[in-house]
C-alpha cells in the first residue's frame, strides 16, 4: 500500500485568497468584526447567566487606525492558538460534536482574515471569562506568521482588536464611513454598538425612534424610507409560521420589470448577509424591497448568500405564501388599495396569477386588459355573452381596432406577456366566456358586397388601382364596411406579412444575409395582400365618378401608403417615394388651376 503524503499549505497565499478573493468588497471587514463581537457576546451569555448587556465599542483615529472592542467571552492562550492560528477552525463549533451552536452567526473560522484587505497587521488583546486574571496580546501578519505575548495591562473580559490602515484604504478608517457600514451590516443588533467619537460617544445602531403620536404603520413606513431611501406604497408583514424569518416587504410606488433585481436587507441573526434576494425571495418579487431577518438558514463560506438546502426551499415557499396571502386579503379588506397596486404592478400580479391557481381565482376579476373599447377588467370580460376576439399582434390590434369597433366587436390586445394564457384560463374558468384568435379570414364577415350598380360605377377605379399597385403585390377590391369615414383598409394574411417583413429586411442587410433572405422569400408562394376600397366612403365615391385614370391612380396610391402608415407597416421599396411624388403631383395640379380634382 502506497505511503500517504500530507498537503502543504502556503499560509501567505491562503490568506491572500481568503482576504482578497473570497469576499466581494473590503466593506465586509466591518461585518466580520461585528459578527465576531456579536458571537463573543452570545458566548458569554451562554457561559455566564449573570452577564448584563453586551456592547461593542469603536474608536477611530481618522484615516489611520481603528480599535474594535467587545465585552464578550474573550480567549485563553490555548484558544488563541486553536482558533486564530488554524484556518477553518471556528470557536463557535462544539469541539466534541463538531456542531455549530445555534446562538452563533459565524461558522467557518476565517472572518478575521478579511481585515487583511485593509491592513497589514492585526493586533488583538483579549481576556477570557474563564481566566480573567490573564491578558494576552496576539499580533498576526498576512504572511501567516503571528506572535502571542502576555500583557501586563489589565482589562475586563472581552477582546479589543486594533488595525492600522493599509496604504490606499484610509477611507475605511473614518468615523462617518464606519458608522455607515455598521448601520448597513448590523442595524438590527439587539445590543448597542457605540462610537467613541472625537466630540461625543453615541450609539451607531439606534433604531429609528417612533414619532410621538405616530401609528405602528407610520413607523414601519418611515423605517423603510430611512433604510432604502425611497417612499413606498405600503408594506407587507413577513412572519414565518415556522419561525424561519420575520420582517417587512415594501411595495414600490412605480412600475418595475417582473424580474427586476432590487436591493434588499436580508439579515442572518441580526447581521446583514446579503442585499440580493434571488436565493430566498420568489422570482416575481421585483416589485418589493424587503427588510428580513432569519435565524435558522445556513450561510455560505463568504456569508454573502444562503446555502441551498431544504430549509431554504421552505423559507422561499413561506415567503411567497406571506406575500400572496396578503395581496389576496386586500381583495376583501382594501380593494381600492389592491386596484392601485394592480395599476402599478399589473404585469407582476399577472405573472403570479399565471403560476398559482388560488392567486388566479382571487385576482382575475381585478386584472386589466387593453381592448379596442378601452380598458376592461377580468370580471367585465368574463360576464360578456358575445364572443371576444383576441390578437397577439400589436400591429394587428392597431390595424383592426377601428374596423371591429364599428361593428360593435370587442378585440383584446393579448400581445403582452401573460395576457394570452390568462385569457384562455379565464374562458376555462367561466364557461359562458367565448374567445377566439383573430385571423385575416375573420374580416370577411365585416366586408359586404356593394350593390351591382356600385360595382359597375367603380369598375374603372378598381382597374386603375389594381394596375397601379400590382408592383407591390397588392390586389384591390371594392367592399362596403364601417366606419364609413375609413376610405381604405389594408389586409394581408400571415404569409404575406412574413414576405413583407423579409423584403423590408432585405433593404437593410448585407450580401451574406441578403441571399439567405431571398431564399426564404422564394419559398413563400401562396400569399394574399389586399387594399379594400370602402364603397360607403365619400372620397372613394368621388373617385369612382372621376373621369381621369391618372388622377384616380395618384389618389389611390396616396391612400395605399396612408393605409400602410395607419397599420404601422414599415414602408419599403418605392412606397415612401410614391407618397412624396404623388403629393407633389397634387400640389402641381392645384397651382395649375385645374378642375375635376379628387
Amino acid at each position: 500500500m502506497a505511503e500517504p503524503f500530507v498537503f502543504k499549505v502556503n499560509l501567505g497565499g491562503m490568506i491572500d485568497i481568503l482576504a482578497n478573493h473570497l469576499y466581494s468588497s473590503p466593506d465586509v471587514f466591518i461585518r466580520e468584526l461585528l459578527q465576531n463581537g456579536t458571537d463573543a457576546i452570545s458566548g458569554r451569555r451562554l457561559q455566564d447567566a449573570s452577564f448584563g448587556e453586551g456592547c461593542i465599542r469603536i474608536a477611530v483615529t481618522e484615516g489611520e487606525s481603528l480599535t474594535f472592542t467587545d465585552n464578550g467571552t474573550g480567549l485563553t492562550e490555548e484558544e488563541i492558538h486553536q482558533f486564530l492560528a488554524v484556518i477553518g477552525q471556528s470557536s463557535k463549533r462544539d469541539l466534541e460534536t463538531g456542531r455549530i451552536l445555534e446562538d452563533y452567526i459565524g461558522r467557518f473560522g476565517i472572518g478575521m482574515l478579511s481585515c487583511f484587505m485593509v491592513t497589514d497587521e492585526i493586533r488583538l488583546r483579549t481576556c477570557s471569562v474563564k481566566d480573567p486574571s490573564r491578558v494576552y496580546e496576539w499580533v498576526g501578519k498576512p504572511d501567516g506568521t503571528y506572535v502571542i505575548t502576555p500583557s501586563e495591562t489589565a482589562m475586563e473580559p472581552g477582546t479589543a482588536i486594533f488595525i492600522p490602515a493599509k496604504k490606499g484604504f484610509e477611507t475605511y478608517f473614518r468615523e462617518e464611513k464606519i458608522c455607515e457600514l455598521v448601520r448597513y451590516y448590523g442595524l438590527p443588533l439587539p445590543f448597542p454598538v457605540m462610537m467613541e467619537g472625537a466630540e461625543e460617544t453615541y450609539r451607531i445602531n439606534r433604531w429609528f425612534e417612533q414619532t410621538q403620536g405616530a401609528s405602528a404603520e407610520e413607523h414601519i413606513m418611515r423605517l423603510g424610507s430611512e433604510i432604502f431611501g425611497s417612499e413606498f406604497l405600503t408594506y407587507i408583514p413577513l412572519e414565518s409560521a415556522s419561525g424561519l424569518f420575520s420582517g417587512v416587504a415594501y411595495i414600490l410606488p412605480h412600475t418595475v420589470s417582473v424580474h427586476a433585481k432590487n436591493q434588499h436587507r436580508i439579515y442572518l441573526k441580526n447581521m446583514l448577509l446579503t442585499t440580493d434576494g434571488e436565493s430566498i425571495l420568489p422570482r416575481w418579487s421585483g416589485f418589493l424591497q424587503c427588510f428580513l431577518n432569519t435565524t435558522q438558514l445556513r450561510p455560505t463560506a463568504s456569508r454573502e448568500s444562503f446555502y441551498e438546502d431544504e430549509l431554504l426551499q421552505q423559507a422561499r415557499e413561506e415567503l411567497g405564501k406571506c406575500i400572496s396571502e396578503y395581496l389576496m386579503g386586500l381583495s376583501r379588506t382594501k380593494p381600492e388599495l389592491l386596484e392601485e397596486i394592480i395599476d402599478i404592478h399589473g404585469m407582476t400580479i399577472k405573472s403570479m396569477a399565471e403560476e398559482d391557481e388560488r392567486f388566479f381565482r382571487t385576482f382575475v376579476p381585478f386584472l386589466k386588459f387593453e381592448t379596442n373599447m378601452g380598458t376592461f377588467t377580468g370580471r367585465e370580460l368574463m360576464i360578456r355573452r358575445d364572443p371576444v376576439a383576441v390578437t397577439r399582434s400589436i400591429n394587428q390590434f392597431h390595424r383592426t381596432s377601428a374596423l371591429m369597433l364599428a361593428q360593435g366587436q370587442l378585440l383584446v390586445n393579448a400581445c403582452y406577456v401573460y395576457d394570452a394564457s390568462l385569457l384562455v384560463r379565464m374562458a376555462e374558468f367561466e364557461e359562458n366566456m367565448q374567445i377566439y384568435s383573430l385571423t385575416a379570414v375573420d374580416f370577411d364577415e365585416f366586408l359586404e358586397e356593394p350593390s351591382v350598380q356600385t360595382q359597375v360605377d367603380a369598375k374603372a377605379l378598381v382597374q386603375a388601382a389594381s394596375e397601379s399597385l400590382r408592383r407591390f403585390d397588392c390586389q384591390v377590391q371594392l367592399k362596403s364596411f364601417s366606419p364609413a369615414d375609413l376610405p381604405v383598409f389594408y389586409m394581408l394574411d400571415d404569409s404575406a406579412e412574413t414576405k413583407r417583413e423579409i423584403e423590408h429586411s432585405l433593404e437593410h442587410s448585407d450580401a451574406l444575409f441578403a441571399s439567405m433572405l431571398r431564399s426564404f422569400a422564394s419559398e413563400i408562394e401562396d400569399y394574399k395582400s389586399v387594399l379594400y376600397l370602402n364603397a360607403l366612403n365619400p372620397l372613394i365615391r368621388r373617385l369612382m365618378g372621376l373621369d381621369d385614370t391618372k388622377r384616380q391612380r395618384v389618389c389611390v396610391e396616396i391612400l395605399y401608403v396612408q393605409a400602410l402608415l395607419t397599420g404601422r407597416f414599415p414602408l419599403q421599396g418605392g412606397e415612401l417615394p410614391l407618397l412624396n411624388e404623388n403629393l407633389i403631383t397634387l400640389i402641381g395640379w392645384g397651382t395649375e388651376g385645374g378642375t375635376d380634382h379628387a
